[in-house]
């Protein structure tokens, strides 16, 4: 039997995965959800054909723009990678829909996990109603699931915080064709975080505004929404702004490299394997071919996947994130330079992990700037004294 702990995007993608590798043994899906609802949305490019679940995206956008503190834009447009929409609803359905066909798969709501035990010869799941025994486990429950739940301190760590308004306006303002990823004209600049405006319109009248911060404390949801309120009266000359629904998120950017298996028994999938692109935060396109990887290993009876990504990518979330740590605030120069400094195609396939050695080099001098080199130093420095702090707080 295959326990699945988590029955979100990577859980829900695993169990298609091994049902479209022909894996025929039980697989258990178990959550402590009780419904499925619109509560996020993922976003990535198009930079490959047959990337699971892509067909379901409800919106395009052929071109995408960042937009600087004065209100500088740089604009992307590619022909070969759009910027894709794909709703968690449309996602829950397609999953849950082919999973509802399948005579081997149990999707067991409103049940926590409570603890996990891996044994040579398979695992023991606690759960609120009761425990169950199954031949492997994979965690599937986010960076706080039981691999990750002792983390050793030392990796550098920020979070990127956001909170999103679906808005409708009461007369059209919007681009359709073009999706704001950064705007960093934002009122309220703390002095050690990055912050910016995401937008994402749906149509002339309609769009997913977030707030969002990298670093820095913790923001009020209130004073979130004031943000985009603010933003779309003094941005976009919004007049009447009707809020559809709200979707709100912490994620970790962090180098901790997240364990893919602790035994043989007891595997991690999604944001418990390292998901999250460290330096960006996107991970729909890392998590569907992550999870590919299990599956076909599975299938073909080897070992999983033991990394998640190329070791090059690894060592470029890297020196973003000791950059970004340094100098959080002013880390906007710097991506709207990295913008500036490359195509449309190399933005998406480094933003993807697609990218090619060719393409890295390009990323690489767009960043080999005076004040990006001085900010990847002090990041460097800074490090072992903060794991030095901690130690001596502990």
């Amino acid at each position: 039997m295959h326990l699945i702990l988590g029955a979100g995007c990577a859980g829900l993608s695993l169990a298609c995965a091994l049902l479209d590798m022909a894996v025929d043994e039980q697989i258990v899906l178990v959550d402590r959800r009780s419904t499925f609802q619109h509560d996020r949305t993922w976003c990535f490019w198009s930079t490959a054909d047959d990337l699971p679940f892509a067909s379901l995206a409800t919106h395009r956008w052929p071109a995408w723009r960042l937009v600087d503190r004065h209100g500088r834009g740089t604009e992307h447009r590619s022909t070969r990678h759009a910027y894709l929409y794909l709703p968690a609803d449309r996602f829950y359905e397609a999953a849950l829909t082919r999973l509802d066909g399948a005579a081997n798969v149990e999707l067991r709501l409103g049940e926590r996990v409570l603890d996990v035990q891996a044994g040579p010869e398979g695992v023991s799941v606690r759960t609120s109603n009761g425990t169950i025994e199954g031949a492997i486990a994979y965690d599937a429950m986010g960076g706080a699931g039981p691999l990750n739940r002792h983390r050793p301190e030392g990796a550098i760590e920020l979070r990127q915080r956001f909170l999103g308004l679906e808005v409708e306006l009461e007369r059209p303002v919007f681009d359709p064709s073009t999706a704001t990823l950064m705007d960093f004209r934002v009122g309220d600049r703390e002095g050690d975080a990055l912050r910016f405006t995401y937008v994402l319109p749906l149509s002339a009248t309609r769009a997913l505004v977030e707030d969002t911060s990298l670093g820095g404390r913790a923001l009020d949801a209130g004073d979130r929404r004031a943000a985009i309120g603010a933003h779309l009266r003094e941005v976009w000359g919004a007049g009447e702004v009707h809020v559809r629904r709200e979707e709100r998120g912490a994620l970790p950017m962090t180098t901790y490299e997240f364990p893919l298996t602790r035994g043989p028994r007891l595997l991690a999938v999604g944001a418990a394997a390292g998901a999250l692109r460290p330096s960006s935060g996107y991970a729909f396109v890392r998590l569907q071919r992550h999870v590919r990887g299990v599956a076909r290993a599975v299938a073909a009876g080897v070992p999983p996947p033991t990394h998640m990504g190329l070791r090059r990518h690894r060592a470029l979330d890297a020196l973003f994130l000791r950059a970004l740590s340094a100098d959080p605030a002013g880390f906007d120069q710097h991506l709207v330079g990295l913008a500036r400094g490359v195509d449309a195609d190399v933005f998406a396939r480094f933003m993807t992990d697609t990218s090619s050695l060719r393409d890295e080099a390009v990323i690489v001098a767009a960043l080999a700037r005076p004040r990006f080199l001085r900010a990847m130093a002090v990041g460097r420095a800074e490090r072992p004294a903060r794991a030095r702090a901690r130690a001596a707080s502990a």
